[in-house]
């Protein structure tokens, strides 16, 4: 029988390991050096262990890992762990080994051992398993409204209030600012696109002011009157963007769990703390990245 083998017990790893076993004919594994997440899922895991994995006795012996076996490693800030471990793995000829990474550094040492990196980490791992498979195999793609659609700087400078000292460092609290923000250039006929490619699950993931309620719904308006119904209960708002499950998000800011999304960040734009421009400057780099020609 196939093993499934956990490296690494996080709550995302729990969440995955429980699909593999509703959907798949197979042992699963799960270990961690945390003897308390070890007890806490023990009834989970056909067989569990508190052990260090970057220990060659263990991942040799123990564990008895076999080629066949599909490994999934879910260390990710002890990387020198992680590494060791997935280095042991390929000695032992495994070759369906799935890791998630913490910097690009890491991921292009875990890709020369031969670790699978596409799949970018937990919350990816089961998106993959699970969420893609209810999704027509379509990619999750979540845009950001401010400084991605919608301009914000532009609207507050427009706006009657824009110019009144108590909104000067904090725009976004401008009563009714929202509402009727100018679109960023290309910004809608490139979302068009993305939306008629069919290849694209496509969300809007933004972040509201806590203290202009009145932007809430603004930002929902604003949302109709450039693409109609297209977007209908397909709008997040939250202030934690790295909770959320997918492959893309194109967002301009690292801010509001950005930086720790679970799939690719699509840095876009103008990046007003650095004064510079981001990875991704336009919609046109968007597009030829996401829907690329030939």
């Amino acid at each position: 029988m196939q093993n499934y083998v956990f490296f690494g017990l996080t709550s995302q790893a729990i969440a995955f390991a429980k699909e593999v076993k509703k959907k798949e004919n197979a042992q699963v594994m799960g270990f961690d050096r945390d003897n308390a997440r070890v007890e806490l899922y023990a009834d989970l895991f056909d067989v569990t262990a508190c052990e260090d994995v970057s220990d060659p006795l263990f991942v040799e012996k123990y564990s008895g890992i076999t080629p066949e076996d599909v490994i999934f490693i879910f260390i990710k800030e002890n990387v020198e762990t992680n590494l060791i471990c997935c280095q042991l793995l390929t000695e032992l000829g495994v070759s369906n080994i799935f890791s998630v990474y913490k910097l690009d550094a890491h991921k292009r040492l875990l890709e020369r051992l031969g670790v699978k990196t596409s799949l970018q980490n937990d919350r990816l791992l089961y998106s993959a398993w699970d969420i893609r498979s209810r999704n027509g195999e379509k990619s999750i793609l979540y845009l950001d409204m401010d400084g991605v659609l919608a301009d914000l700087g532009a609207g507050a400078k427009a706006h009657p209030d824009g110019q009144l000292e108590v909104y000067k460092n904090q725009p976004d609290e401008i009563p009714g600012v929202f509402r009727s923000l100018p679109p960023i250039s290309g910004a809608i006929d490139a979302v068009m696109k993305l939306l008629n490619s069919q290849k694209f699950d496509i969300y809007i993931l933004t972040t509201a002011p806590w203290n202009n309620p009145s932007g809430w719904m603004d930002k929902r308006l604003w949302i109709s009157d450039h693409f109609g119904d297209a977007f209908e209960k397909k709008m997040i708002i939250s202030h934690r963007k790295d909770l959320l499950i997918g492959d893309y998000l194109i967002d301009d800011r690292n801010a509001r769990g950005a930086s720790e999304f679970s799939g690719e960040h699509l840095h876009f734009g103008w990046n007003y703390e650095m004064n510079e421009e981001n990875k991704f400057k336009n919609w046109e780099e968007i597009l030829n990245y996401l829907l690329p020609q030939g």
